[in-house]
């Protein structure tokens, strides 16, 4: 007989086994507490367990309120993908199937999963499928690997080494540098940036899966460019969830020596696969992103819930017009309602 029961810290070893051997690190006990920490999100974590009182499934869930002020729950937001971890089929409906109680008893308005390996087909479901995430394989070393790129990426790739443009470096110390760049970035592309304290809690509570890669400009040393990369042993997966660079090194092709940097930091660590994040189909980053030979996986974003609303990230279309006063807004002013107004978007 299986049940659902709410999450409590008794259990965090026990989920932390479950969560490294049959789902990702995304669904481990380090990244809730990044959130919790980072956001002040509520924690509705909740476990499948069985008449021995053991651990078959999870379902991680945090609680907050949207840009509508509606107090909603999210598996998980930051996060691109993030399947029900169950070791079958029946735990996983199991989970599916509490979440209209869970609604009631946390007095939301809806819940939204965010699903990649796994389909669900219910009628009172909504679904968002406008985003892809994208997997490259990573082979036996770093000429196969190449080798699944388009012509063009690889000419890009070995001119950036040719002229010797850029370094690389993987000191965490110059976390601060790269923040200034995906600020910057995040601007230009009309989206608010999380604190510096949320890619600083990586460290603190995910430390032996978590790198900064930063693409250094090697006359003067300066941080242009850089990835927050985060390693799962257990699926063999690098993931690549957050980064940014400064446009104006676009014709020197830094996002491919980056790229490719990351590749590198994948293969030398034994991974198998590097998730390069996700992209709305047919936009630049998913057209950049299938020239590197990545395969794109639909994902399934599905909303549940007691009024109307859309599951899947924030609607650019809808927000344009505030997306554009952002671009334009002084940097003062955005870089410090941006902190806090990042939490309600939940992207």
């Amino acid at each position: 007989m299986l049940r659902l029961v709410a999450y409590s810290e008794a259990m965090r070893e026990e989920w932390d086994r479950f969560a490294l051997s049959r789902g990702t690190v995304f669904h481990s006990g380090g990244f809730r507490q990044i959130l919790l920490d980072s956001f002040g999100y509520r924690c509705a974590y909740h476990a499948v367990i069985d008449d021995q009182e053991r651990i078959c499934g999870l379902l991680p869930l945090v609680v907050g309120r949207n840009l509508s002020w509606s107090r909603v729950g999210v598996s998980l937001p930051f996060v691109n993908h993030l399947d029900i971890c169950a070791d079958n089929e029946e735990t996983k409906n199991v989970a599916l199937s509490a979440i209209p109680g869970i609604i009631t008893n946390l007095g939301l308005q809806t819940v939204e999963l965010r699903l990649k390996d796994q389909a669900v087909d219910l009628p009172q479901w909504q679904v968002h499928l406008q985003n892809c995430t994208f997997e490259l394989p990573l082979l036996e070393d770093e000429t196969a690997t190449l080798a699944q790129a388009s012509a063009s990426c690889r000419n890009h790739v070995r001119k950036t080494y040719k002229n010797s443009w850029f370094a690389v470096s993987f000191d965490p110390g110059r976390l601060p540098e790269f923040y200034k760049v995906y600020v910057k970035r995040m601007k230009q592309l009309g989206s608010p940036a999380p604190a510096l304290e949320f890619f600083a809690n990586f460290f603190r509570c995910m430390p032996d899966g978590t790198t900064l890669l930063t693409v250094l400009e090697r006359d003067t040393d300066r941080v242009i460019g850089g990835m927050l990369l985060i390693s799962d042993p257990g699926n063999s997966t690098l993931y690549y969830p957050y980064g940014a660079n400064l446009v104006e090194y676009n014709h020197q092709y830094l996002n491919n020596f980056m790229y490719w940097e990351a590749v590198r930091l994948g293969l030398r660590q034994g991974m198998k696969s590097l998730d390069l994040g996700r992209s709305p189909v047919g936009s630049g980053t998913y057209h950049f992103k299938m020239q590197w030979g990545a395969k794109p996986a639909p994902l399934q974003y599905l909303f549940y819930g007691n009024k109307e609303g859309t599951a899947g990230p924030p609607d650019r279309e809808k927000l344009k017009v505030f997306i554009e006063l952002w671009k334009v807004m002084p940097a003062f002013v955005t870089d410090r309602i941006g902190k806090t107004l990042i939490k309600y978007l939940m992207p």
